[in-house]
C-alpha cells in the first residue's frame, strides 16, 4: 500500500503542474491521461507476482514508454514557459528513479532529458497539433460531432444502470477495450454533456448528467 501511495502522490504532483497549462490546451488533457496511465502501470507492475516473464517484460516496456512520453509533454510545457525548471526537474527525476527501478539497465542517455528531445516530442505530438491554433480553428469551423458511438452507448447504459461507475467498472462490461480508450470515450461524453465526473485521483467516478 505504501508503494501505491507513493505513485498516487507523484501523480498528484504532476496534476498540480498541469494546472499551470493554459485552459483549453490539448496537451493538458493528453498529459493527464498519460499520468493516469503511468500510475495504473506502476500499480500493475508493482503487484506482478508469478506472471510469465514475457507478459512482465511487455508491461514494463509499455510503462517505460508511457513515462518517457509524459516527460516529453512536461518538457514541451517547460519550453513554453508553462512550468518552471525546478519543478520540472524534480518530477522528471522521480520518474527517472522509477525507470531505473523497473529496468536497472535502462539507458538514460539521449532520452527525454538529454539529446533527441525533438524526435521524442515529434513522436508523441503529431504535426497538426503542433501547428499554432490550427486545431482550434478546425474545431470552430467543424464543431465536434454530437453523435454517440456504440461503445459510448454501452458506457451510458452502464452508468444509467449503476448510477455511477469508475473506469475499472466500465472495463468489466468492455473487457476487450483498454482503460486508455475508455477514458477517451468518457472524456468525449463529458465534452458532449452526457456524463459528469466526481471525485479525484483514484476515486474518480462518472454518472449520467
Amino acid at each position: 500500500m505504501a508503494m501505491e501511495d507513493k505513485f498516487v502522490k507523484l501523480t498528484h504532483a504532476v496534476y498540480k503542474l498541469l494546472d499551470f497549462f493554459p485552459e483549453g490546451e490539448p496537451l493538458k488533457n493528453r498529459a493527464k491521461e498519460k499520468a493516469l496511465s503511468v500510475m495504473d502501470g506502476l500499480v500493475l507492475v508493482s503487484g506482478i507476482n508469478g506472471w510469465a516473464s514475457l507478459q512482465k517484460e511487455k508491461t514494463e516496456s509499455q510503462l517505460l514508454e508511457d513515462i518517457e512520453i509524459l516527460q516529453a509533454y512536461l518538457k514541451l510545457a517547460k519550453m513554453h514557459g508553462w512550468i518552471d525548471n525546478v519543478n520540472f526537474l524534480i518530477i522528471c527525476q522521480e520518474y527517472d528513479k522509477i525507470k531505473k527501478e523497473i529496468n536497472p539497465s535502462f539507458d538514460l542517455t539521449q532520452r527525454v532529458l538529454g539529446f533527441g528531445l525533438e524526435d521524442k516530442i515529434s513522436a508523441v505530438l503529431p504535426e497538426p497539433e503542433l501547428a499554432e491554433n490550427s486545431e482550434n480553428v478546425s474545431e470552430r469551423q467543424n464543431p465536434p460531432s454530437s453523435e454517440i458511438t456504440a461503445r459510448q452507448g454501452k458506457i451510458l447504459e452502464l452508468l444509467k444502470e449503476k448510477e455511477k461507475a469508475q473506469v475499472s467498472d466500465i472495463q468489466t462490461v468492455l473487457p476487450d477495450i483498454t482503460k486508455r480508450t475508455i477514458r477517451r470515450d468518457v472524456d468525449d461524453l463529458l465534452k458532449k454533456g452526457k456524463v459528469v465526473r466526481a471525485g479525484e485521483w483514484n476515486q474518480v467516478f462518472y454518472r449520467v448528467s
